[in-house]
């Protein structure tokens, strides 16, 4: 009887779940629905406007959608479509290709190829039809009118009485590996092109040691040939020898020919790195402005929009990533300088928020903010530097550890840095790295506040009084430092705050009653 009545009862329940499972089903279902809607309503609206030629709305729309899906080619792909309509050439051409380097059906994939193929063509930068042709190449081996293209660009290309260069085939989806060129350079010591295919694949590995070695030889043996002054110029900026860089890239600028638009491109942006990093910045303007002439890209463009922010020049900056945002690339990257303009306004709320916003999106990609490009390290600095401010030491030491700050950023990073460190229960850490600020009140006092925290009274005093010789308010602030109560009873503590480290008489009881407090504030620039 008992178990034909758990029977019943079991299937009884069963029943009865099953309508719920059913409805939790549904409500899945529902909201994946609505959500794929929703992603899609971009492209949707983008499509829409540019059926009716509404092209300024049709690219907000895919832009957006762009933003929202990174590995989509398809609004990229309509954006080349609209610049083309445009006569905006070199917009349509960066934008087909963006579009056949992500997620595209293999019909759009052949047209943007052809277009890209077409414009170098037309433009007689054979090395470029030879490179596009070969990807497309790859993927429809019968397309008879692109091989035509590919062969008469190769004999037009090795005619051209140019001085010689490597043209990639991409016959392989791999580069030849290190090993395999080290091996065949042993065994034919004197090829340069092997030469200069190590150097290359030294360079392409990190490896820059090995691959100065080589450039610094070939451009010895060859002072003439362009290709290799402007890579061993490019390698020189790599490891900051910005001095000896700009004495070769200013050697072959003037020996490129016109027609070389591309390779002039490249060499006039290393020199405006070079300068920007010499934080020469009139300079470095110049050559971001002469290579956007060479070739309307949006690199020069981020490069002028950070020297104007740099120069607290915001409403310019403003107004240059604008015209960069319109090329639909790098748009995280722009946007980062957007905020930290209105930042530099006093705009702190719309500038942390957009900060905030690219960073949620980094970290989405990134959860452990590893080997992040140096391009967001002005931006996640300065989240950095909020969060510790804020308190939150332990999500500012993420930040702080994601970054490699360069020298004018040093000082501000270690403060900051090792301020995180002290409140996170890392005193040692932030000795380490605060020691190494000079001549700062504020490094000086929270130097004191570590070694409170380690017991260590003589280097309390020390940093102390050194904190105060540059600004008097440390001593009443001394007097009220939590870090310090545990010195409280300790008589040579409290003669050396009473005289001052023995630069006056002690004040009487009454007096010591009637000391003001004053808030500290970070000597480095505020936010």
């Amino acid at each position: 009887m008992s178990d034909r009545f758990f029977l019943h009862s079991r299937r009884a329940s069963i029943f009865n779940l099953t309508p719920r499972y059913s409805i939790f089903r549904s409500l899945v279902y529902c909201s994946l629905f609505i959500a794929s809607i929703s992603l899609f309503a971009d492209l949707k609206e983008g499509k829409k406007a540019y059926s009716r030629k509404d092209y300024t709305e049709a690219l907000k729309q895919f832009q957006k959608y762009n933003d929202n899906n990174p590995s989509s080619g398809e609004a990229w792909m309509y954006m080349g479509y609209i610049y083309e309509s445009r006569k905006d050439y070199s917009k349509s051409i960066q934008a087909f290709k963006k579009a056949v380097s992500l997620s595209l059906p293999k019909k759009d994939v052949i047209n943007c190829y052809t277009k890209i193929i077409l414009y170098y063509n037309y433009h007689r930068e054979y090395g470029e039809v030879i490179t596009y042709a070969s990807r497309l190449l790859k993927i429809a081996p019968d397309l008879n009118h692109i091989q035509k293209m590919k062969t008469a660009a190769e004999e037009r290309y090795s005619g051209s009485g140019r001085p010689a260069r490597p043209v990639v085939h991409e016959e392989s989806d791999e580069q030849e590996s290190v090993a395999s060129l080290e091996k065949k350079l042993r065994q034919d010591p004197n090829n340069k092109n092997l030469k200069w295919q190590l150097s290359l694949a030294y360079y392409n590995e990190k490896e820059f040691g090995k691959s100065e070695i080589i450039l610094s030889n070939l451009v010895k043996e060859e002072p003439e040939n362009v290709e290799y002054g402007y890579k061993y110029g490019a390698l020189l900026v790599r490891i900051a020898k910005y001095d000896e860089a700009l004495t070769t890239l200013n050697r072959i600028e003037s020996k490129i020919p016109p027609e070389r638009e591309k390779l002039l491109y490249f060499t006039h942006l290393t020199q405006a790195a070079a300068f920007h990093k010499k934080r020469n910045f009139e300079e470095a303007t110049k050559y971001y402005r002469k290579a956007y002439a060479n070739k309307q890209t949006v690199l020069p463009l981020i490069g002028l929009t950070k020297i104007k922010w740099q120069v607290k020049d915001c409403e310019n900056a403003i107004k240059t990533a604008e015209k960069a945002l319109e090329f639909g690339e790098k748009t995280r990257e722009i946007k980062m300088y957007i905020g930290l303009c209105k930042i530099q306004e006093g705009k702190k709320d719309e500038g942390y928020e957009i900060l905030k916003e690219i960073a949620t999106l980094i970290e989405k990609e990134n959860p452990n903010l590893q080997n992040l490009p140096e391009v967001y390290n002005d931006g996640i600095l300065k989240l950095a530097r909020y969060y510790t401010n804020a308190g939150q030491y332990n999500k500012a030491l993420r930040y702080f550890r994601s970054v490699e700050p360069d020298e004018e950023e040093e000082r501000e990073y270690r403060f900051y840095l090792g301020k995180a460190y002290f409140y996170t229960g890392s005193p040692e850490k932030a000795i380490t790295l605060l020691e190494k600020i000079e001549n700062s009140s504020n490094a000086y006092f929270l130097l004191a506040k570590c070694h409170a925290r380690l017991g260590n009274l003589d280097k309390v005093m020390a940093n102390i009084k050194k904190a105060a010789e540059l600004n008097q308010s440390f001593w009443s602030s001394a007097e009220k430092e939590k870090e310090f109560k545990k010195f409280e009873e300790d008589d040579t503590f409290k003669k050396f705050l009473d005289t001052r480290a023995g630069t006056r008489v002690a004040d009487p009881p009454s007096a010591q009653l009637n000391h003001q407090s004053r808030n500290l504030e970070p000597e480095v620039e505020s936010d």
